[in-house]
């Protein structure tokens, strides 16, 4: 009996050792918070756009980047839930690649992609053209100056003509 007894407490306390190395390892701050900053968070291509973009912006516009799609559009009022939740999904993790903003307002004039248009992201396409954000497509190569950035951007805000 004695021996059974102290097999119980020799796993009892092998349990409890093994428990509380778990405990410590799950609370290290590696493993509670596993983040870290994204290097680079801009790519040099992205960088170069980018200064080309706010040197075309002027005054007139606020150049954002980044911006998720959800942050710029809502779902409309759909009945059911399963097809709201598809349609919050959708948006939920695409972003923008840069977003132009009424300087005065902040209010979204109209995006730019970096990639040429595709089957994999032509539902940004669809999304712009269906809540009426001029989206414009660019390469780098496709933008070497300010000056075609700006005459891109008039164009796309001015509407089809």
């Amino acid at each position: 009996m004695i021996g059974f007894l102290g097999l119980v407490l020799a796993a009892f306390v092998c349990f409890a050792l093994v428990f509380w190395v778990k405990q410590r390892q799950y609370s290290h701050p590696a493993l509670r918070l596993p983040y870290q900053l994204k290097q680079p968070f801009f790519q040099p291509s992205e960088i170069a756009l980018l200064t080309r973009l706010e040197e075309a912006a002027g005054n007139d516009f606020h150049v954002l980047a980044k911006v998720r799609l959800a942050d710029v559009m809502e779902v409309t009022a759909i009945p059911r839930r399963a097809p709201w939740y598809r349609a919050v999904n959708r948006i939920s993790a695409a972003r923008f690649d840069f977003l132009l903003c009424d300087s005065r307002t902040l209010a979204p004039r109209c995006a730019i992609e970096m990639e040429r248009a595709s089957d994999d992201n032509r539902i940004l396409d669809e999304l712009c053209a269906a809540t009426g954000l001029p989206l414009i497509r660019l390469t780098p190569e496709t933008a070497r100056s300010g000056i075609e950035l700006r005459e891109a951007i008039d164009q796309a805000i001015a509407g089809p003509v």
